[in-house]
């Protein structure tokens, strides 16, 4: 018998194995699925199964769209499982039971009417309880009912799922993946929701997004899903990914980021009467560990609590928050916010009470600022409200107030903070004088002064802000104050917060004045203007051997143009007086000057550009001299100074280069692309005066390049040998060429070499007589009187050599020929010759020599045969 049982079981799964092969079979199976979702159906493959339970197996399922949502599926699974009731099956009807989908893929669409085709997804129950006739009269009216569907869907269950998304045509780079669980009908026209996913993003990689689960309760197609109640858990999520989520790009932002909600439409509660159309929703976010990417954890990193409870009327598109919180770890704002999503969309937001402590938002600060040093501290209490609607940013009213606080700085004692008080009105944000004093006292003197209990000092330092926004006309303007009598308070204020200002210099000495910043539409791009008044400081720039004494300077910027009024600074060896302004507001490279020195001289320059600052001084100089700002730190200096141009006038009382001197000296200079060209150079020089032009070039070896004409210059005057000098006199004119190249004094002139003519007038030798020493052949003491002379001269090898310089006499005519060296020694011959017969000249039978040390040098009168068998 039990045989028997068997072979008939068996049977009667073959049979219905090959039942629902057949084409007839497919087609009514077809129909009894297309009924169930009401939508049209398409399956790959058919399989059945009695025992233990009955169960209907579809390969290769797609459920299609309604034409509302367009042309692509609604559902894909490639396996489908339905379980049949065992009480319709005996009636002779199929009545689903649990339906689990494998590998789904759904597709969610909103149309241009606001509504989703998952509106129509979940069968109706064959009846409605009267009690809901009345919760969804309103919503029924607005939606086409489908057919009654005579085959019930008990229970839907997911696993490894895909829901996709669509706006209309458009469909979106968000989706959900590993999507399980379920959805059941617990009772007529209820559906129990327990739904697990992990959102995801087209192109973009995602590490951890976290499990977003949902659970909750809705109502049938009839009533547009309506009643509901659904809650929703969100954990674990990277705020980098949930950022890349939402927009596709990475804010740069690093935390933990959790997020709980729940929403109900249609159920009263406590809390709502439960109004049709109407969602009551409550959300709770939390985040923590916030901090910048490229930045380290550390243990207070800012987080918050942002709680929201309101309505959201689907019909009308408005969002009413009736309370707002936001809880920072010592703060917590309290308030209320209304929201628009139906264009045109807009918001507004009231907090009615604010009660924030300053070390919450330092903490905000000092995780995405690099640099802020631990020791900072501040201590200070804000009270106030607040209202703001609208994007652009629109200010309302509101009020503001901060206590008295302190500032705690690295190396300073506790700096004050004054109590200050901001309004808004009418759109306009207004911030009086906000005030950081300074104590007088050091570090040491307060921690005597706590151990005596005595009061600090106080201080006339103080650094003063203000701001003023209009967002009506999107304006704003903020200024700054500040007195020190020691600026160098203020570097460390600023390096302490994560801002070094003096990259490559240090200055310490009084600085005041004021410095503002005012926008338009672009915050980004302010107009500037600003006054600073430096006095009695000194200025140390990397580069320099010695730091730059302040007198008295001004420093202005207006309209994106700076300039410097100098007083008295005393540098490279001199006093400068004068002004450096910005020659064109459109381009921050090109400058001009007016510079006066009283003295410049080369052994101060060495002084300051010596050694220790060579062969680097110009890298370290020029981001230094450009204001230390990040391009500075990441440009060869060369290619910072090729940026700069500038252009002036320099003069000076004395320029002294070793034994040479110049005064009242002034020349036009240019600057560009590394190259230094001075102009119209003019100076007094020997009793006479000099004209020409130089030109350096910079890189990549310095090369220097002098053209100038002198006049009326007297060789007593000339930086010869003492001595030698007394026994000169006359004038002189002509001009010279020299180029020289390298670093430093002795590569100057190693390399010096040029050439030159000279024109001589009165010119007298005292001490000997050439024409008369010539002509008795014996060394006879006098002066040597010339009328006129020319000729020319060469510079190099650290000598100046004459070549043919023809000095016209009374009776005669002398060439001098020979060197004088840089050391002060020479080599020179006089040559006499006189004029016989007419216009004929006959050279003299001897000649004078001179070598040795100018100052006592050797004089020997040589006839010339033996004057030419000695090598000159």
């Amino acid at each position: 018998m039990a045989v028997f049982a068997i072979a008939a079981l068996v049977a009667v799964q073959a049979g219905v194995s090959l039942l629902v092969r057949t084409h007839r079979m497919r087609a009514y199976l077809t129909a009894r699925l297309e009924a169930a979702f009401g939508r049209p159906v398409e399956v790959g493959r058919f399989s059945f199964s009695i025992f233990p339970f009955p169960e209907l197996a579809l390969e290769g399922v797609t459920i299609g769209e309604e034409p509302a949502f367009g042309h692509e599926y609604f559902l894909r699974t490639e396996r489908m499982t339905a379980s049949l009731r065992w009480t319709g099956l005996l009636r002779g009807h199929f009545e689903f039971g649990t339906m689990s989908l494998t590998r789904p893929s759904l597709i969610l669409v909103r149309n241009a009417q606001g509504r989703w085709n998952l509106e129509g997804w979940l069968p109706p129950a064959r009846g409605k309880p009267a009690g809901e006739e009345g919760a969804s009269k309103a919503a029924v009216a607005t939606v086409p009912a489908p057919a009654q569907a005579t085959h019930l869907l008990q229970k839907l269950e997911f696993d490894d799922g895909r829901i996709n998304f669509k706006f209309g045509d458009e469909k979106k780079p968000f989706a959900f993946t590993e999507v399980s669980g379920n959805v059941e009908q617990v009772s007529a026209g209820r559906w129990r929701l327990s739904l697990e996913a992990t959102p995801w993003r087209s192109g973009v990689p995602l590490q951890s997004t976290g499990t977003l689960r949902v659970d909750g309760d809705v109502a049938g197609t009839t009533a547009r899903l309506q009643p509901a109640q659904i809650r929703l858990h969100w954990d674990k999520v990277s705020i980098a990914d949930m950022f890349r989520l939402m927009t596709g790009n990475d804010s740069g932002v690093r935390g933990d980021f959790a997020l709980d909600g729940h929403a109900s439409i249609g159920v009263a509660s406590p809390d709502t009467d439960g109004r049709p159309g109407e969602w009551h929703f409550l959300m709770m976010a939390r985040a923590k560990q916030i901090h910048r990417w490229d930045l380290t954890e550390r243990s207070d990193n800012p987080s918050f609590n942002f709680n929201v409870q309101g309505y959201w009327n689907v019909v009308s598109g408005a969002v009413r928050a009736q309370e707002v919180r936001v809880e920072l770890p010592h703060s917590n704002l309290n308030g209320a916010a209304e929201v628009l999503t139906i264009s045109p969309g807009g918001w507004h937001a009231q907090f009615r009470s604010m009660a924030i402590q300053v070390e919450d938002l330092l903490a905000w600060y000092r995780a995405f600022t690099p640099g802020v040093a631990d020791e900072v501290a501040v201590h200070d209490f804000l009270t106030g409200n607040l209202s703001a609607s609208g994007w652009p940013l629109r200010w309302e009213q509101g009020v503001l107030e901060g206590k008295a606080g302190t500032l705690a700085i690295p190396a300073l004692a506790v700096s004050r903070i004054e109590p200050f008080h901001a309004s808004v009105r009418d759109g306009k944000f207004k911030l009086e004088d906000l005030q950081v004093r300074l104590a007088a006292e050091t570090l040491a003197d307060e921690k005597n002064n706590a151990k005596t209990r005595a009061p600090a000092p106080v201080s006339e330092d103080f650094l003063g802000a203000a701001l003023n926004h209009d967002s009506v006309f999107h304006q704003g303007k903020l200024r700054l104050n500040a007195h020190f009598a020691d600026a160098s308070r203020i570097f460390l204020m600023a390096s302490a917060f994560g801002h070094v200002l003096n990259r490559g210099w240090e200055y310490s000495g009084g600085l005041a004045g004021s410095a503002a910043w005012a926008w338009g539409n672009n915050p980004k791009e302010p107009h500037r203007a600003g006054l600073l008044e430096l006095s009695k400081a000194r200025l140390q720039v990397a580069g320099l051997n010695e730091p730059l004494k302040i007198e008295q300077t001004r420093v202005e910027w207006k309209e994106h143009q700076r300039g410097a009024t100098i007083g008295k600074i005393e540098a490279f060896g001199a006093n400068w007086s004068g002004s450096i302004s910005q020659a064109d507001a459109s381009d921050q490279r090109q400058w001009r000057f007016q510079l006066h020195a009283d003295r410049l001289d080369a052994a101060d320059l060495d002084r300051w550009f010596g050694p220790r600052a060579r062969p680097n001084w110009l890298q370290r100089l020029m981001p230094s001299l450009l204001g230390g700002n990040d391009n500075a730190n990441t440009v060869h200096a060369s290619e910072l100074l090729r940026r700069l141009s500038a252009e002036g006038e320099l003069t000076a009382d004395t320029i002294s280069f070793e034994k040479v001197k110049f005064a009242q000296a002034r020349a036009t200079l240019a600057l560009q692309n590394l190259e230094l060209q001075a102009r119209d150079v003019e100076a007094q020089w020997a009793g006479g005066n000099i004209r020409g032009e130089m030109r350096a070039q910079f890189s990549p070896v310095p090369r220097y390049e002098l053209d100038t004409g002198f006049e009326r210059v007297s060789p007593a005057q000339l930086p010869w040998a003492t001595k030698w000098a007394e026994r000169w006199s006359g004038s002189a004119s002509g001009r010279v060429h020299l180029t020289t190249g390298g670093i430093g004094r002795e590569e100057l002139l190693k390399q010096l070499a040029g050439e030159g003519t000279l024109k001589l007038n009165k010119v007298e030798l005292r001490g000997w007589d050439v024409e008369a020493s010539a002509q008795a052949g014996n060394l006879r003491a006098g002066t040597s009187r010339w009328i006129a002379g020319e000729g020319q001269f060469e510079i190099g090898e650290r000598r100046i050599r004459f070549a043919d310089v023809e000095l016209l006499g009374l009776g005669a005519t002398t060439r001098l020929s020979g060197n004088i060296g840089f050391d002060m020694t020479g080599d020179l011959t006089f040559s006499p010759m006189w004029t016989k017969h007419g216009s004929k000249v006959a050279p003299a039978a001897r000649e004078l020599r001179l070598t040795g040390p100018l100052e006592a040098p050797t004089l020997v009168v040589e006839s010339l045969s033996a004057a030419a068998a000695k090598p000159r």
